[in-house]
């Protein structure tokens, strides 16, 4: 089944942040809806240049389709070593700086090209555009150059061709107008190119149309809203991954605000919004003039590992992870999130080598296409256990009568296909029968003794064991017990065993509360009771960590060593206004034990 209808999953912005003494490098920054963004790298620049004036301005990064690479370039300048801006228009670098890279973590050494004419000042703001119709790249740049039929130095573009940013040829003046012009951006689309540019002298932003990227196939198009909007540079526009829709981001350097969005769903039509600032949210860092592209869920999930905060480790919107490792690999069996009322019907299967770099197996099972005949939707928390040679999924769906209800599937692999058994192993109608008190019979999590004997947790409400039968699809109802002594329990109970004592973890509050955590307490036997320590996942305000919770615990086969996988709120917090509960993202920590035998606080 496929992972996405769309290749793209998010957009990596490069970027630089200002005149300081490491503000003017390659800075990183990554979102998932173009609008948000994180700093990544715990705010460091990702690329340096010792190369010409120590420093790049203006960075861009282009895919390169026929190599599978990426080349990144950038003005080759520091305003920061006190030469000034004079030196820079009239006798700046002639050079762009480049690097290239494979799979956007490990990069090339820079490298320096001369690509302005004699007698340039400064090469500025470099960009690219892949010319299919030549299969090669289109680049240009800006540069202050008086003729001899001129009185005056202006700034005007040039260009140049190349395949693999080393050699260029062709170079040529692209733009001229009567003002200076600087900072142009080129998008395909529908078989025409957009072309924004800076009016350096009136300071806004100047749109154009062309049928090809011939520099006399472009005529001016009509934008009011950018032509009344002064003091901005550096225009970036991309398309969002998921719809018809544009945004460019102009660069607010005369109120040192770095970048605005605003949006268009009709590139010819030259129509833009200005978005407010509660609409979007640039990240901690100042980001000046750069570069966008939209990247791959396995990119995404590179950046992250390599660049992110050290929590998150699943790109997009899930909840509810149980990782465990089978083999030498992991996995992580998640709730997809991203629904109002936790409306999700499909289940993913994630695998990694290294617990950073996961890759998306796809859709194991999906509730609303007949996958699992007794369920109508809900796709929730779900934990899995393996058991001669088949792997038996555990998970949570909506019946028809509006109950939820955990089922079982089986497959021969960890990533399917899962085939659902016909009726649910655990249900609230059983429960009644039982007499076993509880809000919804939902959240399992699977424990095996050390004689081999497995048992499910479950529970909304009140936390719930028993035993399952050997066949691991059906359970042994005389064993089924409620656990007492889970102080505020709520729900997603797990045990593991370790030195002879039982340690229960279980999520506590609500899941759309900030204050949603983890309590912990342990017992001398398998149904308790059990005495609660204390919180061992909670918030972390600062950091923007919030709704901690719901939770698996993965010890290392034959090792000492623990995971715990949980969720927290979908970052940056300002993404989603309401409903922060529905959005969702997947963290990893580890775990560890004090001498005493009691496990240490997670700290975030």
């Amino acid at each position: 089944m496929s992972v996405h209808t769309n290749p793209y999953a998010g957009y990596l912005l490069v970027h630089f942040i200002g005149e300081q003494p490491l503000g003017e490098q390659v800075y990183f920054s990554y979102s998932e809806d173009g609008l948000h963004w994180k700093d990544l790298n715990a705010g460091l620049p990702v690329l340096s240049s010792e190369l010409g004036e120590q420093g790049v301005r203006d960075p861009f990064i282009v895919r390169s389709p026929k190599e599978e690479k990426f080349y990144l370039i950038a003005t080759d300048l520091r305003i920061a070593n006190q030469k000034g801006w004079d030196t820079a228009v009239n006798a700046g670098s002639r050079d762009i700086i480049v690097w290239e890279s494979a799979d956007l973590i490990h990069w090339s050494a820079p490298w320096s090209v001369t690509v302005g004419v004699p007698g340039a000042g400064c090469v500025w703001a470099p960009e690219a555009i892949y010319d299919e119709a030549s299969g090669d790249f289109l680049v240009f740049w800006a540069s202050a150059t008086q003729e001899r039929h001129e009185d005056h130095r202006k700034q005007k573009i040039f260009c140049a061709r190349t395949k693999d940013f080393r050699s260029f040829i062709g170079t040529e003046t692209y733009i001229e107008r009567d003002n200076h012009i600087i900072d142009t951006t080129i998008i395909a689309h529908n078989g025409c190119y957009y072309r924004y540019s800076k009016d350096e002298t009136t300071k806004n932003i100047r749109v154009e149309k062309g049928i090809s990227l011939d520099k006399d196939s472009f005529i001016g198009l009509s934008a009011p809203a950018l032509e009344e909007l002064l003091g901005v540079e550096g225009p970036q526009i991309f398309k969002f991954n998921d719809r018809e829709e544009w945004c460019l981001i102009v660069d607010r350097f005369a109120e040192g605000k770095g970048y605005l969005p605003l949006l268009t769903s009709d590139l010819a039509s030259g129509e833009f919004r200005v978005l407010q600032d509660g609409e979007f949210n640039l990240g901690a860092s100042k980001k000046r003039h750069g570069g966008v592209i939209p990247i791959t869920y396995e990119e995404c999930s590179r950046l992250l590992a390599a660049f992110g905060d050290g929590h998150q480790v699943l790109a997009g919107q899930f909840a509810d992870p149980d990782l465990v490792k089978f083999g030498d690999r992991y996995y992580l069996y998640p709730t997809t999130d991203g629904f109002d009322g936790w409306s999700g019907t499909q289940f993913h299967a994630f695998s990694s080598a290294d617990l950073s770099n996961w890759r998306d197996e796809g859709v194991i099972l999906d509730l609303a296409t007949g996958d699992v005949p007794w369920s109508v939707g809900s796709a929730w928390a779900p934990a899995i256990a393996f058991k001669r040679s088949n792997y038996y999924y555990y998970f949570c769906g909506k019946t028809e009568t509006g109950s939820h209800a955990i089922g079982v599937a089986i497959a021969e692999t960890p990533v399917g296909p899962f085939r659902a058994q016909s009726e649910p192993l655990i249900s609230m109608e059983q429960m009644k029968r039982l007499g076993i008190p509880m809000s919804l019979t939902i959240d399992p999590s699977i424990y095996i003794e050390d004689d081999g004997t497995p048992y499910l947790l479950f529970g909304n409400g009140n936390p719930t064991i028993v035993r399952l039968e050997d066949d691991m699809i059906s359970v042994a109802e005389d064993t089924m017990r409620s656990v007492s002594g889970l102080l505020d329990f709520r729900e997603a109970v797990t045990v593991l065993k370790r030195g002879g004592i039982y340690h229960f973890t279980w999520s506590c509050d609500d899941t759309g509360s900030e204050d949603y955590h983890v309590n912990y307490g342990t017992a001398e036997h398998l149904y308790g009771p059990v005495t609660y320590q204390y919180a061992i996942l909670v918030k972390n305000k600062e950091r923007d960590m919030l709704g901690t919770a719901h939770h698996s615990i993965l010890q290392e086969p034959g090792t000492d060593q623990y995971w715990i996988a949980y969720h927290r709120f979908v970052t940056p917090l300002t993404r989603f206004t309401q409903g922060k509960g529905f959005h969702r993202e997947v963290c990893i920590d580890p775990l560890t034990f004090s001498e005493d035998g009691l496990m240490h606080p997670v700290q975030l």
